[in-house]
């Protein structure tokens, strides 16, 4: 298939298929597609950002989070996806800016991230009992889960070691 030949909406249709089933190198070349087109369509750039996370591209994923929240301060989502990051990068104080206003978010948003800043403060016991509570919650955002379970067997893990 030829995506010059699809208009920007068919483009993001093909890049949520291509990350719901993994296919990151293929979404990335959509989602590049459509930057492209449209450099300032934020959706394009928030999920560019999570695919450049995925690929372990953090710098980039990084800068496309924060040009991202600059325009759309109040992307819960976003910010926390970027505040993740930080943890993952070892950045803590930076990541605990952008969680502490997610404190106030409903559930399971919020409990994940009262359970980053446990694992910022060095408790991963608790942390993992925060996120796997919110993880018996319906779950608005299924990949952001898998998030949260991996990074329970990462907290253990490295509590293990």
């Amino acid at each position: 298939m030829d995506p010059t030949r699809l208009d920007n909406p068919a483009l993001l249709q093909l890049a949520f298929a291509a990350i719901a089933q993994a296919r990151d190198v293929e979404a990335v070349r959509l989602l590049k597609t459509v930057l492209e087109r449209d450099p300032g369509n934020l959706h394009a750039q928030y999920l560019l950002a999570i695919q450049h996370a995925q690929l372990g591209l953090f710098e980039r994923a990084e800068e496309r989070l924060r040009a991202v929240l600059t325009a759309v301060p109040h992307f819960v989502v976003a910010r926390f996806q970027l505040a993740q990051l930080l943890v993952m990068r070892g950045t803590a104080k930076d990541a605990r800016e952008w969680l502490l206003p997610l404190l106030d978010e409903p559930a399971p948003l919020g409990a994940y991230a009262e359970g980053l800043l446990a694992a910022i403060d060095g408790e991963p016991a608790r942390a993992c009992a925060l996120i796997e509570a919110a993880l018996r919650l319906p779950q608005t955002v299924p990949t952001l889960a898998q998030d949260m379970r991996r990074l329970c067997q990462q907290l253990r893990e490295t509590a293990a070691a």
